[in-house]
């Protein structure tokens, strides 16, 4: 366990952190863990803790119920968007089969006419 300080150039202050070393097994190589202590007064030089970060608040049922009306209405419009999406695929597999038989027709008849050519010339 040791003491890391770190400068932060955009604030213009230095953290203070406790570091702990461990051996990661899978990358097998030493890794840290850092955890925040403070900063240094830039007056006095002495370590200032830093406030704790505040915890998530607790969500009531009625929190709960909303967010779940909020996601099923989400769903129902992705699933609209998906049937509309596949009958729009369905059309243009349809309308490229169309197309591909007038291709494959207007290719034959091409060929044909280029072989008569041949055999009258």
């Amino acid at each position: 366990m040791g003491i890391v300080k770190l400068y932060n150039k955009e604030r213009g202050v230095t953290y203070v952190y406790e570091s702990i070393s461990y051996w990661d097994k899978e990358k097998k190589q030493p890794r840290s863990k850092r955890k925040l202590i403070g900063k240094i007064d830039p007056d006095t030089g002495e370590i200032v803790p830093t406030s704790p970060r505040k915890k998530k608040t607790e969500y009531s049922d009625n929190d709960y119920r909303k967010m779940y009306e909020a996601a099923a209405r989400e769903l129902s419009q992705k699933d609209q968007r998906i049937e509309t999406l596949e009958a729009l695929l369905a059309k243009c597999r349809e309308d490229e089969q169309k197309f591909l038989g007038r291709l494959e027709s207007a290719i034959k008849d091409r060929s044909d006419a280029i072989l008569h050519q041949k055999n009258d010339g």
